[in-house]
């Protein structure tokens, strides 16, 4: 199997992992799972993740140190980050697979995983109701955000959504819902975060949207608050910690999505 096929394929069993691959895709990977031992490995690796989603409790693998994503998601992510990042790469483009992996590997695993399994650690058989009961309005709250990750990871990987292409990433449309994936991004200046702006449609100006940050490889993936069938531009700027109500500095960029 060569290098290139290799990659292709790895991405797809990371896909069908995740339970975002269409049905025929889906048939593919698994007949190729039974014949390639690389594949199947990296499939196992990445179940854990994938059970969390249903089961936050196991989000995670715990270690000397807490609980932590597989190594094998982390070597993926930042492999393709700087794949994605690199100047002149001559790559085929495979849009948005990096994306799907921040929002499932680092979004779920580490944020989800890490609250949730903490506090199952924590407790024991001989805690007050109270506590339980606490713990269970968190695994609640934990398996709701692991459904909307869920729903990111599918908009992000479809074939069927709109791509609206900028420098340093893309915006996403899927039907009603809209994203934001950014990679190498520079930290904001101390005291500042980025700002998402959208305008709709006949609007003459921009409407403040979500305040963000990217993570510590540059990697950004939001989703807009807002119907993306009404919104005609989105952009974003760099803006004191808190938001603004209009925009401070000249945007990263302006992208017409409708």
């Amino acid at each position: 199997m060569n290098s290139a096929h290799n990659d292709e394929l790895m991405d797809l069993t990371a896909a069908y992992a995740l339970g975002a691959l269409p049905p025929q895709d889906a048939a593919i990977v698994r007949d190729h799972l039974r014949t390639c031992a690389e594949c199947r490995a990296e499939y196992d690796a990445l179940r854990p993740a994938v059970d969390a989603l249903a089961q936050s409790a196991q989000a995670c693998r715990t270690g000397e140190n807490g609980p932590h994503a597989s190594d094998l998601i982390k070597a993926r992510v930042m492999r393709t980050v700087r794949q994605e990042a690199a100047p002149g790469s001559t790559s085929r483009p495979r849009p948005m697979l990096w994306p799907a992996y921040v929002v499932a590997a680092a979004s779920v695993v580490l944020a989800i995983g890490t609250a949730v399994a903490n506090s199952i650690l924590s407790s024991n058989l001989h805690q007050a109701q109270s506590q339980i009961a606490l713990l269970s309005g968190e695994l609640q709250v934990a398996n709701r955000n692991a459904a909307v990750q869920r729903q990111m990871v599918a908009d992000l990987m479809s074939k069927d959504a709109q791509r609206f292409a900028f420098s340093d990433g893309e915006v996403v449309r899927r039907g009603d819902r809209m994203y934001i994936a950014m990679h190498a991004m520079h930290p904001p200046p101390k005291g500042h975060v980025y700002q998402a702006w959208t305008e709709e449609n006949g609007a003459k100006t921009m409407a403040p949207s979500v305040t963000f940050m990217p993570d510590r490889t540059g990697v950004a993936v939001i989703s807009l608050p807002v119907n993306a069938s009404a919104i005609q531009y989105v952009a974003v700027s760099v803006e004191p910690e808190g938001g603004s109500k209009q925009p401070t500095t000249k945007p990263e960029f302006v992208v017409k999505t409708g």
